[in-house]
C-alpha cells in the first residue's frame, strides 16, 4: 500500500505479534462474553437476519437508510454489514460481534499507520499499536456491536493516506482514496458526519502550507484538489438525503442531545420568566454553560482511569477506558509534544483530533459516553506511546545508569502494563457479568427461550419486561428476543407485529410485551405470565407462590422474572 520500508524484520515480527495479541483478546470466547447479547445487539442481528431474508427490517422498510428498531433509530452500517456476515456464519450470537472484532483488531495496523505518518517513528508507532491492542475501551467495545468502532478505522485509515500524501508528495492517488475513505466513514456514525468533516477542516487548515507545496501551485488552479473536493460532495449527496429527509435520524439526534438531560431540564423549569427575550436567552447560557461543563468532564481522570466503563459497582475500582498508568505517560507524553520544537503541525492536529472528538459525549443527555468518546481515547493511547518511547529514550541516555537498569526499565514498564491488563480482564471476565447483567438485560436469553418451549402448552404468552437488579427499568427490545431465540420467521414477524391497546403493549402471534395488572390478569385461562418482582406486590406473589412455574435469575443469582400459570 506504502512504497516506503517501513519496517525491519524485528520490527514486522513486533507488529506480527501484536496483531496476534489483538486477535485474540478481541476473538477469545467471543460468543461467551458479554455473557448474553444486550437490547443493541439483538435488535440489530435479528433486523440483519430479516434484512438478508426479506430485503425489509420487521417492520417491513425496505432496505431502511435508517433502522427504527426499538424506537432508537440506528444507523444502517453495522446492520447491513451484520447481514453479510449472516450470509458466512449463520443467525449464530457470535455473528453480531464478528464485525466489531474485526474492525477492533483492524485498527491496530490502522494506529500503527497514522502514528507513524503522524511522528515519523517506526518504534513508536509499534509501542501505539500496542498499547491500542491492550487498551480496555478497544477490547471491551471490539466485543460488542457498536459501529463507532468501525467509523474510527476509517477515520485513521483516512488521515494516515492523506497525511502520506503531504509528506511524500508522491501520487494523488493517495489523497483520493484517503478522501473516500473518510466519507465512508461518515456513513458509518451520525456524530461522525459532523465530526470527520469539521476535523477534516481544521486538517487543511493547519497543514495548508503543505498542500500547496504539494500542489506545487495556488489550490484554485490545481485540478487535482477540486476533482478530489467534487468526488467527496458527490459522495455526500446520499448522507445529506438521509440526514435531511429521514426523519429518525433527526428525531435520535434530538432524543440524545443534552437538553434531555434530567437536571439540565430542572435548571431551564426555574428559569422561566414571562418574558420571552429574556427566558431565551437565560435558556441560551444555562445550555451553554451546562454543556461546557459537560464537556470539560470527559477528562475527569476517575472516568478515563477508574470507572469510564461502568464494569463494576466498586466505583474507581472498576475500569476506565484507559489502564491508570497510562496517566502518568499520558502527562509525559504530553510535555514531550509541547517542549519538543519538530512537528508543529502535527501537534495542532493532535489538539485539534482530541478537542473536537469530545464533543459527541459532551454535548449528549449521558453524563459520561464512553463510546461516543472511542477517537479521543485512540489519541491518548497513541500520547501514552510519546511518553513511554520519551522515558525509555530518556534513560538510555544517561551514561550513569549500569546495563542492568537501562534493561530493567522497558521491562519493568511492560510489567506494569501487563499486570494492569490482567486486572482489566478479570474486572471484565468475572465482575463484570455479576454486577451488571442487568445492562445485557440478562436473562432476556433464557425467558425467550423458555417461552418458545412452552408455545404450544398455552393460548397465550405474555411477558412484561419491567427488571433490574437494583431498582425497576424497562428491558427494551423484548419482541426482539422472542423471535430471536424463538427462532421466529422474520417475514411472518413483518406481518405480525402491531401495537395493543393496553400499556406499552407490543403483540405478535401468541406473545404479548405489556405491562402486567394481576387483577385483571389473573383470570386469564391458559395464559403463561412472565414478570419480575417488580411487576407485582410482594404480598401477593407471596399468596400464588404455588402459581410459580419456572424461575429466571440475573447472573449473581438474584431473582429476574417468575413465569406463572395464574390458573
Amino acid at each position: 500500500m506504502f512504497r516506503v520500508k517501513l519496517l525491519s524484520l524485528r520490527q514486522t515480527f513486533f507488529l506480527l505479534l501484536v496483531i496476534l495479541l489483538a486477535i485474540f483478546l478481541r476473538f477469545y470466547r467471543l460468543a461467551e462474553f458479554p455473557v448474553q447479547l444486550n437490547h443493541d445487539e439483538v435488535t440489530q442481528l435479528y433486523d440483519a437476519i430479516s434484512i438478508a431474508q426479506t430485503g425489509k427490517d420487521i417492520y417491513g422498510n425496505f432496505l431502511p437508510t435508517v433502522f427504527e428498531s426499538v424506537h432508537d433509530f440506528k444507523p444502517p452500517f453495522y446492520t447491513y454489514i451484520t447481514a453479510v456476515t449472516y450470509f458466512i456464519l449463520g443467525a449464530g450470537e457470535a455473528t453480531i460481534r464478528v464485525p466489531a472484532a474485526i474492525f477492533g483488531v483492524l485498527t491496530v495496523p490502522a494506529v500503527f499507520f497514522f502514528a507513524f505518518n503522524l511522528l515519523r517513528s517506526a518504534n513508536l508507532a509499534l509501542l501505539a499499536a500496542f498499547i491500542t491492542a491492550i487498551s480496555p475501551f478497544e477490547i471491551f467495545f471490539s466485543r460488542k456491536s457498536f459501529e463507532n468502532g468501525a467509523g474510527i478505522f476509517f477515520m485513521l485509515v483516512g488521515f494516515s493516506f492523506l497525511m502520506h500524501y503531504l509528506r511524500k508528495r508522491s501520487s494523488r492517488v493517495f489523497l483520493y482514496i484517503g478522501s473516500i475513505v473518510l466519507v465512508l466513514g461518515m456513513y458509518v456514525y451520525f456524530s461522525q458526519a459532523v465530526i470527520i468533516p469539521l476535523l477534516l477542516l481544521f486538517f487543511v487548515v493547519i497543514f495548508r502550507k503543505d498542500f500547496l507545496a504539494a500542489a506545487g501551485q495556488t489550490l484554485k488552479t490545481e485540478k487535482g484538489y477540486l476533482f478530489s473536493i467534487l468526488t467527496v460532495l458527490i459522495l455526500l449527496v446520499p448522507l445529506l438525503v438521509i440526514v435531511v429527509s429521514n426523519s429518525g435520524s433527526r428525531y435520535r439526534s434530538e432524543t440524545v442531545f443534552i437538553t434531555q438531560d434530567i437536571n439540565l431540564g430542572r435548571l431551564l423549569e426555574y428559569s422561566k420568566t414571562e418574558e420571552l427575550f429574556l427566558s431565551g436567552l437565560f435558556r441560551t447560557k444555562i445550555i451553554a454553560d451546562y454543556a461546557f461543563n459537560r464537556y470539560l468532564d470527559q477528562l475527569n481522570p476517575v472516568y478515563l482511569f477508574g470507572n469510564g466503563l461502568d464494569l463494576t459497582n466498586q466505583g474507581p475500582l472498576g475500569s476506565g477506558p484507559l489502564l491508570s498508568i497510562q496517566l502518568i505517560f499520558i502527562m509525559l507524553g504530553i510535555w514531550w509534544m509541547v517542549k519538543s520544537p519538530g512537528l508543529v503541525n502535527e501537534k495542532k492536529f493532535v489538539a485539534a483530533w482530541i478537542l473536537i472528538g469530545i464533543i459527541p459525549s459532551g454535548v449528549t443527555f449521558e453524563p459520561f459516553s464512553p463510546h461516543r468518546s472511542m477517537m479521543v481515547f485512540t489519541m491518548l493511547n497513541i500520547i501514552t506511546a510519546v511518553g513511554v518511547y520519551q522515558t525509555v529514550i530518556y534513560f538510555q541516555k544517561l551514561k550513569v545508569l549500569p546495563l542492568f537498569t537501562k534493561l530493567g526499565i522497558p521491562v519493568g514498564i511492560a510489567g506494569l502494563f501487563a499486570f494492569q491488563l490482567i486486572y482489566f480482564l478479570h474486572v471484565y471476565f468475572v465482575n463484570y457479568p455479576f454486577e451488571k447483567s442487568q445492562n445485557m438485560q440478562y436473562p432476556f436469553k433464557a425467558v425467550s427461550e423458555y417461552a418458545r418451549s412452552q408455545y404450544e402448552n398455552f393460548d397465550q404468552i405474555i411477558f412484561d419486561p419491567v427488571f433490574g437488579q437494583a431498582a425497576p427499568i424497562v428491558g427494551t427490545g423484548a419482541h426482539y428476543y422472542l423471535a430471536y431465540y424463538g427462532s421466529y420467521p422474520p417475514v411472518k414477524l413483518q406481518q405480525e407485529y402491531r401495537l395493543g391497546t393496553k400499556e406499552r403493549e407490543v403483540i405478535f402471534d401468541k406473545f404479548s410485551i405489556r405491562k402486567i395488572e394481576w387483577n385483571e390478569d389473573r383470570y386469564l385461562k391458559n395464559t403463561l405470565l412472565i414478570l419480575s418482582p417488580w411487576s407485582i406486590d410482594p404480598k401477593i406473589l407471596d399468596q400464588n407462590r404455588d402459581k410459580i412455574i419456572k424461575t429466571f435469575n440475573f447472573y449473581d443469582g438474584q431473582t429476574a422474572f417468575y413465569a406463572m400459570r395464574p390458573n
